[in-house]
């Protein structure tokens, strides 16, 4: 896969609306997908999203602002309620 086929933390969190933190929260709370960590020599590590990860997270921010805890969000995750392969209408 190309470098092009990610995104960076800072893009997902401008493309969802939240901050970088948020983002990184997210993952660790099971609603997002891990990212790939990779090395950026004197940058240091970098993750790299993958590209359906800001449709992903508006869908969580929607969960959030209807209430859901986050062990609902991961059941709606688990039981197929976001697919990454439809649209954002879709998803609703």
């Amino acid at each position: 896969m190309s470098a092009d086929a990610y995104l960076t933390t800072p893009e997902v969190a401008e493309a969802v609306g939240v901050s970088k933190a948020t983002i990184l929260r997210w993952a660790e709370q099971g609603v997002l997908p891990r990212p790939v960590i990779v090395h950026g020599g004197r940058r240091g590590r970098l993750a790299r999203w993958p590209l359906h990860t800001p449709a992903q997270g508006r869908w969580v921010l929607t969960q959030l602002e209807a209430h859901l805890t986050w062990a609902e969000i991961r059941a709606a995750l688990e039981a197929g309620r976001f697919d990454p392969s439809l649209s954002e209408e879709s998803n609703s």
